[in-house]
């Protein structure tokens, strides 16, 4: 609670300081802001965490979450300097609406009402629809908006049918109700499946799973890099364990029907997605599609609900994929808005003009491939160790969908240190964007040496 109320509060601060003269102070008034938040998700003096409400509860799943995403905004707003140096009037208002963005995530970890879990994603997601457009006269960004701004409308509407049909089951929006409710109806009945399949539906939409993952590739390559990191990392970690929550309190007793349809969705969206990156010659739309492809991988966290250890692979794969992922986009701003060019031959020669940022970019993809012995590596391995049990032909399938998405990670690789062309910039990295991805690589490095670290926080 004490996080969500700064994190608010320096959302108003920001606002108003926007509308000054000096907007050189947004970006520290921002990093403060967010640091003494992620502070107070693990140091609360004043017992606030341990308040709760009848919608919401800052439990240790909730803070374990909420301390991910937090530092996770901390390290985009690190690149902030770089990422939103053209802005001059909206400045203040992109920031407002990041931290906007993210008090939405923290309300999806702490639920315990389906109104609170529609009013988190509704905050999480009105902001972004407004960030994804924030260029106003970049047509593409335009686009992305749009896209956005109507799947997001038609998620949450059938997510809202569904809500609706369990309520008409269960007669309550409390999680702990609709438990008592559908394990006394052993297992449920026709309304309560189909208020289940809508749900599914919707919150697949939110994480960009197959098959409804298309509106994900145009908005993710239209909105301006930065809001495309916090994208991939915050929105996509507050969808799985927003998933993982509503699942595992309220629906439990009812994990026979909808393991199958969970099961298929993972499946194809790994699949589907792994495939389609190989083809791809742009960068962020195959990190797009990598994205889509984790979201395949997290949807086994899902699957092993009731399972030893999966809250604790499910947080720290997100960790892991967060941290990777905003190190690849760092080095990528810098070096496709040097040389205006998105596609894999930006990296040419990188490795003999920028070391220290072909060094990042290849780690970052090692990482999200999971190639051992990398932090990524430890998290698919507990993730597919929680699920194995659950459903043994898919940790397979995955497994191979893993060996698949090496290909496509490896171009940026070989672009940097083995391609006899050179076009990367030669001019030297920008002093935030520096500190940002040395930090993402010391905390992989400590993931990597120290992978039990992050399970002592559940």
């Amino acid at each position: 609670m004490t996080a969500l109320l700064l994190l608010f509060t320096t959302a108003i601060v920001g606002l108003f300081a926007g509308l000054t003269q000096n907007r050189s102070l947004l970006q520290p008034i921002a990093l403060v802001g967010s640091l003494l938040a992620l502070a107070a998700t693990f140091f609360d003096p004043l017992g606030w965490n341990d308040r709760y409400t009848s919608m919401m509860q800052f439990d240790i799943f909730a803070l374990s979450f909420s301390g991910v995403v937090i530092l996770a905004t901390v390290l985009i707003i690190g690149l902030s300097g770089w990422g939103f140096r053209n802005l001059n009037d909206t400045l203040g208002d992109n920031y407002g609406l990041i931290l906007f963005s993210l008090c939405g995530a923290l309300c999806m970890f702490s639920f315990t009402n389906m109104v609170m879990l529609f009013l988190g994603i509704e905050i999480l997601s009105i902001p972004l629809y407004v960030l994804a457009g924030s260029r106003r006269d970049n047509l593409s960004g335009n686009e992305a908006a749009l896209k956005y701004f109507l799947m997001g409308s038609f998620a949450t509407g059938i997510l809202l049918f569904g809500m609706a049909l369990v309520y008409g089951s269960c007669a309550s929006f409390d999680l702990a109700v609709i438990n008592e409710a559908v394990s006394g109806k052993a297992g449920g009945t026709g309304m309560l499946h189909v208020g289940i399949l809508l749900i599914i539906v919707g919150l697949s939409f939110k994480v960009s799973a197959v098959p409804f993952h298309f509106w994900a590739p145009d908005v993710y390559q239209g909105s301006p890099n930065l809001v495309t990191t916090y994208m991939a990392t915050v929105v996509k970690t507050a969808g799985f364990a927003a998933f993982y929550r509503l699942f595992s309190l309220a629906f439990p007793a009812a994990a026979d029907f909808w393991n199958v349809p969970v099961t298929v969705v993972a499946a194809l969206t790994m699949t589907v997605a792994n495939f389609t990156a190989i083809f791809q010659t742009d960068f962020k739309r195959m990190m797009a599609y990598s994205s889509i492809s984790h979201a395949g991988y997290l949807l086994l966290a899902i699957l092993a609900i009731g399972t030893a250890g999966s809250e604790r692979a499910l947080l720290f794969y997100t960790l892991t994929y967060s941290l990777a992922t905003i190190c690849a986009f760092g080095g990528y701003m810098v070096i496709a808005e040097k040389n205006d060019d998105s596609s894999f031959a930006a990296f040419n020669g990188l490795s003999k003009k920028q070391p220290f940022l072909a060094a990042v970019m290849a780690i970052a993809m090692l990482t999200l491939a999971g190639i051992p012995p990398t932090a990524g590596f430890f998290g698919k391995y507990f993730l597919f160790t929680a699920a194995f049990a659950k459903a043994p032909w898919l940790i397979v399938l995955a497994v191979i969908n893993s060996a698949i998405s090496i290909y496509y990670y490896f171009k940026v690789i070989i672009a940097m240190y083995f391609s006899r062309e050179e076009n990367a910039y030669e001019a030297s990295l920008p002093a935030g964007v520096r500190w940002v991805v040395l930090a993402g690589m010391l905390l992989i490095a400590l993931l990597t040496i120290w992978p039990g670290s992050v399970h002592a926080w559940m």
